[in-house]
């Protein structure tokens, strides 16, 4: 049923309906939110926002990375998401795409995400050249996004609401100038 999911997201159309359109927050690398309407996207997992990787004496914050290369991605332009998949949670999975850029992809070529193996093959190829070329998490050790999640859970609300309130503080500051 997964790769049944995974084929018909492949054959809608991004410009056909799109679903959320606008500036969303991002709230970590693979999560983002329109207003109040999170939308995660689909076929990768990054690292939570807290997560580390690497080694002792080499260890790095891939998850803040993850969230800050987002939301590099995020401010290039419009994103355009359309959701594809039903997550099982309030959280729905969605191709997003900036100037017709996959930003999924994106964080699966920079090395900050990982595919999600369950809804198909879509960034295989792509996550073995970013292993092969030891780009982001590849450089060094690191636990799955997933199981990291699993076993640490995330401590992110916290930080979630420092980045929606310094995001507010600034939107703010812009329309005040």
């Amino acid at each position: 049923m997964k790769h049944l999911l995974a084929i018909l997201a492949l054959s809608v159309p991004l410009a056909a309906h799109a679903d959320f359109v606008g500036n969303p927050m991002v709230l970590d690398g693979d999560t983002m939110s329109f207003g109040e309407k999170k939308v995660d996207l689909f076929g990768v997992h990054a690292p939570t926002i807290t997560q580390t990787c690497g080694e002792t004496g080499n260890v790095w914050s891939c998850g803040w990375e993850a969230t800050l290369h987002l939301e590099e991605l995020v401010n290039a332009g419009e994103v355009v998401c359309v959701e594809v998949a039903d997550s099982g949670s309030s959280t729905p999975l969605a191709r997003c795409t900036v100037d017709g850029v996959d930003l999924a992809g994106q964080m699966i070529d920079a090395g900050l995400a990982v595919r999600d193996e369950t809804l198909g093959d879509d960034y295989a190829e792509r996550e073995l050249a970013a292993a092969t070329e030891e780009r982001g998490m590849w450089a060094g050790p690191f636990i799955d996004p997933v199981q990291w999640a699993e076993r640490y859970g995330c401590a992110c609300s916290a930080r979630k609401k420092a980045i929606a309130e310094t995001a507010a503080l600034l939107k703010g500051e812009e329309t005040a100038e």
